[in-house]
């Protein structure tokens, strides 16, 4: 049998026998399993069938062996303030990208002898993944705060992150409502604003870092007054990137929502009527009803008999004080690209 996977096998050697492959292996913090081809051909390899095995098949000449810790063992060693159970040491760093290897005790059969501390930026087992969005911090801490992410370019840039039970969230705009003239561009258009300086008073990424991060998420959400009262599910909106695709929106139409709530009105897996295009930021008239859409709101502003309707999410061209995004002047209103825990 052998384990066939080529990424895993990281070190061939020469040996004489199964037991000095074995001491290869044993030694080297790298390794969690190794195999014996043709005798003489010692391949040490990074997981084992512990960790996937349906990669485990047969090959003619080959055996495969597992590197197991004795759990007994370990269980008695923690027990008495031990750090470790035996040294290894490495003696080809696979960890990618500046990142270092850092030995520790495995738990389980699963478990590997070491783990690779990666620079800002990347994360996977060995570093090798860049940071496309906040969701590559989900392994983490999970507080929210400013964060290192790059961008198609292999650029970094900061970017603002919190998180969510089964959900990360990265911000792509946030402006204040005394600030809505200087956010009238739809999101498929370019218009930056203090993009390397996360804020909350007028902050929007460029159109090339927001497609970046929506390449690595599934859902967007807008929330009124986050950097004051955090996150309140009235006057709030969740929706699926497949459902409406925020970066190439361009029509006025009944589109299906997770969850929408404007001033204590809410409804789940509904439809409600979202405008963007050219000529109007991405937002939602509550005072208007239209055919086939299931969300409505009653004692919306209407502004005058014949002025605009209540704007919720954005434009604000006609605003009711009684939603938080434009409660006051100093009201922000924040857009959020976000994906679930895998």
């Amino acid at each position: 049998m052998m384990l066939y996977d080529t990424f895993s096998q990281y070190r061939h050697l020469t040996t004489n026998t199964v037991d000095e492959c074995f001491m290869h292996c044993f030694e080297d913090c790298f390794c969690m399993s190794f195999q014996i081809c043709q005798n003489t051909e010692c391949h040490l390899m990074s997981s084992n069938q512990f960790q996937n095995e349906s990669k485990l098949i047969t090959a003619k000449g080959c055996s495969y062996y597992d590197m197991l810790p004795d759990l007994d063992k370990i269980r008695q060693i923690n027990a008495s303030g031990c750090k470790s159970v035996s040294s290894c040491r490495i003696h080809s760093n696979l960890c990618k990208n500046g990142g270092y290897y850092v030995e520790i005790t495995p738990t389980d059969y699963t478990t590997p002898r070491y783990k690779c501390q990666c620079p800002a930026g990347y994360t996977g087992r060995l570093c090798q993944n860049a940071t496309k969005s906040c969701h590559a911090y989900r392994n983490g801490p999970r507080l929210p705060g400013i964060y290192q992410v790059f961008d198609d370019d292999m650029k970094p840039f900061e970017v603002f992150c919190t998180f969510d039970s089964d959900m990360s969230w990265t911000l792509i705009q946030s402006y204040q409502l005394k600030n809505k003239y200087k956010f009238r561009k739809a999101f498929f258009e370019d218009a930056p604003m203090n993009e390397d300086t996360p804020r909350w008073d007028e902050y929007r990424l460029s159109k090339s870092r927001m497609q970046s991060i929506q390449d690595d998420s599934n859902k967007f959400r807008m929330t009124c007054k986050y950097d004051t009262v955090g996150i309140v599910y009235d006057d709030f909106l969740v929706a699926a990137k497949k459902d409406i695709d925020i970066m190439t929106y361009r029509t006025g139409a009944c589109t299906l929502v997770d969850y929408i709530s404007i001033r204590t009105h809410d409804c789940a897996l509904c439809k409600a009527y979202f405008y963007q295009d050219t000529s109007n930021p991405f937002h939602i008239d509550s005072s208007k009803t239209h055919t086939g859409c299931d969300f409505s709101a009653t004692d919306a502003n209407g502004c005058g008999t014949n002025g605009p309707g209540e704007d919720n999410f954005g434009l604000y061209d006609c605003t009711n004080p009684a939603h938080q995004c434009s409660s006051s002047e100093n009201a922000t209103t924040q857009t959020w690209l976000g994906l679930a825990w895998s």
